[in-house]
């Protein structure tokens, strides 16, 4: 199967698994409460950067009960929250196989799925390597964000947003006691599903734009809309306002 076999192959099966129950998709991630909290206070904090009226999700967070006195943290402080956020990855962990697997029609199909799993996930390392973005919770998710953002606007967000974003999500994720106790093992398939599914949406924006095939681009948005339903319970449209 050639590549661009793989990538039509890519987008059908993809597009099947986010039709697919919730719960096949959320067996990837760790816990949907501390996935939404990370969106959602991102989403606040970005109102309040920008001067915006807060979303009405922003009540239920004593952080942002004063409205716009709310302040953010201190760059420094966020920076430091985020770089909290590294761990040792699991040398036993199957995630990014068993997303292949669930890509992949036969074993070849499997077999290459896997690589363009690998792919999507080594997009991310390589994309963000000597920033503190590789091995690291608040990165993938920050990644899957951007990557989100990109494919859905056709605009790759400002290198000063992508780091704010970072850094924000960094500070959440230091004060969730559920990611705090997570073993070594649950973060690495968060991460490496955050990373796969949004670098494997993000290769297929890539060839298609580069190929001008509008229809592939189309598919590509699709996709990472769909990842953004099932990963995160947003559209995705709400991502790319965090930016």
């Amino acid at each position: 199967m050639n590549r661009r076999s793989v990538l039509k192959a890519l987008a059908a099966a993809a597009l099947t698994l986010m039709a697919a129950p919730s719960a096949q998709a959320q067996q990837w991630l760790v816990n949907s409460v501390i996935q939404n909290q990370i969106v959602e206070t991102a989403i606040c904090d970005g109102a309040l950067k920008k001067h915006q009226k807060l979303p009405d999700i922003c009540a239920k967070y004593p952080k942002y009960a004063s409205g716009a006195a709310a302040q953010n943290p201190a760059p420094a402080a966020s920076k430091a929250a985020a770089a909290s956020m590294k761990f040792s990855p699991d040398a036993g962990d199957d995630s990014l196989q068993k997303l292949a697997d669930s890509l992949g029609g036969d074993a070849q199909e499997r077999q290459q799925m896997l690589l363009l799993v690998n792919a999507g996930k080594q997009l991310f390392e390589q994309k963000y390597a000597g920033k503190g973005w590789n091995d690291n919770v608040a990165g993938a998710f920050a990644f899957f964000i951007i990557a989100t953002s990109t494919v859905y606007s056709d605009s790759e967000p400002t290198a000063a947003a992508q780091d704010t974003l970072f850094a924000a999500i960094g500070s959440t994720l230091a004060q969730s006691p559920d990611l705090a106790n997570a073993s070594a093992r649950e973060k690495t398939a968060l991460y490496n599903s955050l990373t796969a599914c949004a670098g494997l949406s993000l290769l297929f924006y890539i060839d298609g734009k580069q190929q001008g095939n509008a229809a592939q681009v189309g598919k590509a948005k699709e996709m990472a809309a769909g990842f953004s339903r099932k990963l995160l319970n947003l559209e995705p449209q709400a991502l790319a306002a965090m930016l």
